[in-house]
């Protein structure tokens, strides 16, 4: 009798848990669909990266809709001469708006599905963190407290940042399975950081970057000191993983970078990293880092109740061993956010293209958010029995905090109704691109074309003009050359009955043709480098072993 009776309260407790966390998520539900509220009442939040995303938004959905599942180039751009920024720009963003496009039969409502849905995860991703560290009901407040988040919040209506609002709702994910494989070493965990890496990779490559940097370092920290060698072997497998998964993009990106300017051409120096770390500077002229000091200084006031764990470190003496790792964690991000770590950014260049140093805002955001949750019922309760001016001015710099996100934030952002997004869809079409995308053969404003094919004293026609494939027919001349309204890029390949064709750029980067003297018939076509083709096999391989450790009974009972 007592062991049935023991098994039915077993059974009852797991209820009780499922219920309550039912109840959580079913909250971080409504939350998330709030914190899009004013965009679904005033249109989606704009900015300068806007327009930047649907030009390569809607070139990528016309491509996935005739069957080509990664496209290599993107044609449209520059006016015809298109440019190979879909090499560069990670793809996962892109396929989600397009899948969104293709359920709704509308960009603007897949825009908004695709923020709602973003926002669902970025909550759901901090509540999977957190509950491993805390209780069920802090978990549930350090999820809605990320979602509030000054620097989150700016993400999505002030800068527009969507690609890394996407990787600020995955990163949550890899920390919590980071934490989940330290704590109990099961291959599961490693199968789910894996994949998270993967995604975060896909995603955004700055965050990528800066996400990469934070979990080694929440991993050394957070690693079980007596098992430590099995939790490093998973993961560092969960890493490699990761990388393999995702080399389907990285591959071809890293091996192309000496093919694009990457801000060489007419330079920008509000990009570079140097000049925008956090009190760098308090000049009006840098809008960047002058925005976002009064950013950060609102995302301090956001988390102050997090200073109990340093001020009354004594009393919370368990609480605070428990939480260090993350304490930790917050404290390298805003390190790395200001002009002290400048040292270390010199010497890693991958962190150098990151451009902006306050990025890892998302990181502190995160972390302080955790930290947030877990003191924040010692101040309401007064359990550390503070003194009630004390108490007012904590939790009224929250509040202070908030009323300034949503009075300045998302009240004064730049909201574009359906009608004025929809006419700025018709316009992005052909747009420059980012000087970064740019080949280096080419240059921004390259020479005005009557039509795609020019040849000097030989009639052409042009019988087929496809993003990646053209072709078309030159009458017999004297030898010479075609110039093609596109850009050289080595992947182009040109070639007549079964020949190749000599090309090379002109000087304004359009490629140049050699033709013989004799009729032709050209094809041209953007070929991938067997690297590629090596990369989606490694990239296959990587998630049949990803989703194996995830599934399957071997690996189960190898835990």
């Amino acid at each position: 009798m007592s062991s049935q009776a023991t098994h039915i309260a077993t059974t009852t407790l797991s209820a009780g848990e499922f219920f309550t966390t039912k109840k959580n998520i079913v909250c971080l539900i409504v939350v998330a669909l709030l914190f899009i509220a004013p965009a679904l009442i005033y249109g989606v939040p704009a900015n300068k990266d806007l327009l930047n995303h649907f030009r390569f938004a809607l070139p990528f959905f016309d491509s996935l809709s005739t069957g080509h599942l990664y496209p290599g180039w993107l044609a449209e751009s520059n006016s015809g001469y298109g440019d190979p920024s879909f090499r560069f720009y990670p793809p996962a963003l892109y396929y989600l708006l397009s899948l969104a496009r293709a359920i709704t039969g509308n960009w603007y409502v897949a825009t908004l599905f695709s923020l709602g849905l973003l926002s669902m995860v970025g909550a759901l991703g901090m509540y999977f963190w957190t509950r491993s560290i805390l209780s069920e009901s802090s978990a549930m407040w350090a999820a809605i407290i990320y979602t509030l988040a000054p620097y989150h919040v700016n993400e999505l209506y002030q800068a527009f940042l969507l690609a890394e609002f996407a990787g600020a709702a995955v990163l949550p994910f890899a920390f919590g399975f980071v934490e989940r494989v330290c704590r109990r070493g099961r291959y599961r965990d490693a199968a789910g950081l894996a994949a998270t890496y993967t995604l975060l990779v896909f995603t955004h490559l700055p965050l990528a970057v800066i996400g990469s940097l934070a979990l080694g370092v929440y991993g050394f920290v957070r690693i079980d000191r007596q098992r430590w060698w099995k939790s490093f072997r998973l993961l560092l497998m969960a890493a490699a993983m990761g990388l393999a998964a995702s080399a389907v993009y990285w591959m071809r990106m890293v091996a192309e970078l000496k093919w694009i300017t990457i801000n060489s051409v007419d330079p920008d120096n509000s990009v570079d990293y140097s000049h925008n770390f956090l009190f760098s500077t308090f000049s009006a002229d840098n809008l960047n880092v002058w925005w976002m000091n009064i950013l950060a200084v609102i995302t301090f006031l956001f988390f102050m109740p997090g200073l109990a764990l340093f001020v009354r470190r004594a009393r919370l003496e368990s609480r605070f061993v428990q939480l260090m790792p993350v304490t930790f964690l917050t404290l390298t991000a805003l390190f790395m956010a200001l002009p002290f770590s400048r040292p270390l950014w010199k010497m890693l260049p991958a962190l150098q293209q990151i451009q902006f140093p306050w990025r890892w805002l998302a990181v502190f955001s995160m972390a302080g958010s955790l930290l947030t949750a877990a003191t924040l019922p010692l101040w309401l309760r007064n359990t550390l029995q503070w003194r009630r001016p004390l108490r007012l001015i904590v939790l009224g710099s929250m509040l202070v905090s908030v009323a300034f996100t949503l009075a300045h934030t998302v009240r004064e952002a730049e909201y574009r109704s359906r009608q004025q997004f929809e006419s700025d869809l018709q316009s992005v079409r052909g747009t420059a691109s980012v000087n970064y995308w740019i080949p280096v053969w080419a240059s921004p404003h390259p020479e005005t074309m009557k039509s795609e094919v020019e040849t000097s004293n030989r009639s052409v026609a042009v019988k087929e003009w496809m993003p990646e494939h053209r072709s078309f027919e030159v009458a017999s001349g004297n030898a010479g050359e075609a110039r093609v309204r596109t850009f050289y890029y080595p992947h182009w390949v040109a070639s007549s009955h079964g020949r190749v064709l000599p090309t090379r750029p002109d000087r304004d980067g359009a490629l140049l043709i050699s033709l013989p003297a004799d009729a032709a018939s050209v094809n041209l076509d953007f070929r991938e480098p067997r690297r590629t083709r090596f990369s989606v096999a490694l990239s296959a391989l990587s998630c049949l072993l990803i989703g194996f450790l995830a599934l399957s009974p071997f690996a189960r009972g190898r835990e």
